[in-house]
């Protein structure tokens, strides 16, 4: 064989390699989710809802995230925008922070912003929040978190 021949075979056969291995086996199962967050029985008018895959429960991958509207829903995005989470136990956290407006003309850094929510949520782990998203089925989530206190498991 000669060496043009062999360097075209081994070129051809870099390229597609990392083509193999890509197909429906690797991919993974999601579905839509959307819900409300609500603080002291109002809704959360901002912030975010971070999913984070309960490996203690199996299951593992990617976190999905959603921005919480000013009526307090959100809807999931893993990969793509709305496309939802993996289908599978996760637990939540929530984050709410105060806007700090930047001001170009003042030399010092602005303070640190503050949450506008216990801080306990933005912690998946701490939060006490939970959800299961599963497969052909609505999966809509309502988190009532509370000033003082823990919150309440989602209601579906």
């Amino acid at each position: 064989m000669s060496r043009n021949v062999l360097f075209g075979f081994v070129a051809a056969l870099v390229l597609t390699l990392p083509l193999s291995g890509c197909g429906k086996g690797n991919a993974i199962s999601l579905a839509k989710v959307s819900g409300s967050v609500t603080l002291d029985g109002q809704p959360l008018t901002k912030g975010a809802v971070q999913f984070m895959p309960d490996g203690s429960k199996g299951t593992t991958g990617p976190m999905a995230t959603g921005k919480i509207g000013p009526d307090g829903k959100f809807t999931l995005t893993t990969s793509t925008p709305d496309d939802g989470a993996q289908v599978g136990f996760y637990k939540v956290a929530v984050s709410c922070w105060e806007e700090v407006p930047f001001d170009p003309n003042n030399p010092k850094a602005p303070p640190p912003p503050k949450s506008l929510i216990p801080e306990r949520y933005a912690d998946a782990g701490m939060s006490g929040l939970t959800a299961e998203v599963k497969s052909g089925t609505k999966n809509e989530f309502t988190f009532e978190l509370k000033s003082s206190g823990g919150g309440t498991a989602p209601r579906r």
